[in-house]
């Protein structure tokens, strides 16, 4: 597929409603109408959730990051419809032809009940009708969806959703024990992800590894989107218990290995938990040990990658954030040099025991 360049330097490219009215929703009509769709429910963050696809491998591949959300019963409260254009034989215009879409800016291509986006690199389009309750998902080809989309379906579509039942995205690990969770988040380098394995792999709770939804009520509540987790070819050297269930076996770095984690202990996978605390992982090389951390220091860990990697996270999602942070203790996750000495400490915290 030839990109043009100015269109290869944007993550996010905005597409209006006309264009899904005229271009997208007659093509999805049609799929409808001569196919049948491989339909999964899931509960996600308290809410009932279809999936229709129309596509086996497109299906396939969508629902592995999603296999251990219990099946949704009673009436959906979001329907994602999705195809992919090569299976189905409906191809679409492309979103760059049209001049509203790579000239406009995204205040004045949406609507506050409508968010349409073309993302880069997974060159997939992403609709949400707020009205409806529907969301919208679509790519070129299912057989060249990348690892990471796989490992994290429709982050786009369930971040508009879930925004407007105030449970929010943030970019960070969840873990737990005993019940009580922490969001571990930090840029990164800083041990985020290291720090959750090796928690999982001593017998913790595991939530999340790269976005949670943490819903803002007086004490927060953080819940699993998906039982993924991305692992560099160092971390595999680390924890080479996750090697047999590497799913993209023949990955290149700098891409990383997609592990589902249900596949190694299912019953350490947690839907949700109380969010507890956020920690901010420092590798400082010294004993690991928990510091406390300003809501600033905070806030300045979680909010700038979060916002980076979702489409018009504006100032809304600003202020869901500081509400969040706000809510629960903050402190830095000071690690040392002994990986397995980790786990340790992290649970002792949340026990509420003297460290």
């Amino acid at each position: 597929m030839n990109i043009p360049d100015h269109i290869l330097t944007k993550n996010f490219i905005g597409v209006p409603r006309e264009y899904f009215n005229r271009i997208v929703n007659p093509s999805l009509q049609k799929i409808q109408d001569a196919g049948t769709p491989f339909i999964k429910t899931y509960s996600i963050a308290g809410k009932n959730i279809r999936v229709e696809c129309y596509g086996e491998l497109l299906a396939e591949k969508l629902s592995l990051a999603l296999s251990h959300h219990k099946q949704a019963t009673g009436t959906p409260e979001l329907t994602i419809f999705t195809w992919d254009q090569s299976t189905t034989g409906e191809q679409l215009a492309l979103p760059w032809q049209e001049k509203k879409c790579t000239e406009g800016n995204h205040e004045n291509i949406t609507d506050k009940n409508f968010f349409g986006v073309y993302i880069a690199g997974e060159e997939s389009l992403n609709f949400y009708d707020k009205e409806t309750s529907v969301g919208y998902f679509c790519v070129r080809d299912a057989k060249y969806l990348p690892d990471w989309a796989i490992g994290a379906p429709f982050r786009t579509i369930l971040h508009w959703f879930l925004n407007k039942h105030d449970t929010h995205l943030m970019h960070g690990a969840v873990i737990g024990h005993h019940g009580n969770a922490v969001l571990l988040t930090a840029k990164g380098g800083s041990g985020k992800s290291t720090t959750a394995l090796s928690c999982f792999l001593e017998g913790m709770d595991y939530l999340a590894d790269d976005y949670a939804a943490i819903t803002a009520k007086d004490m927060p509540t953080a819940h699993s989107l998906y039982h993924s987790a991305k692992v560099t070819k160092q971390g595999l050297e680390l924890f080479p218990e996750l090697k047999k269930i590497v799913w993209n076996k023949n990955f290149d770095e700098p891409e990383k290995a997609i592990v589902f984690l249900s596949d190694l202990f299912p019953g350490q996978v947690k839907t949700s938990a109380p969010l507890r605390a956020i920690l901010i992982p420092k590798i400082t090389g010294k004993e690991t040990r928990i510091m406390p951390a300003s809501k600033m220091e905070a806030f300045l860990a979680v909010a700038p990658t979060t916002l980076l990697q979702l489409p018009w996270a504006g100032t809304e999602k600003v202020t869901a954030l500081k509400s969040i942070i706000e809510k629960v203790p903050c402190y830095f996750l000071e690690l040392g040099s002994e990986i397995r000495k980790i786990p340790d400490v992290v649970k002792l915290f949340l026990d509420g025991r003297e460290l």
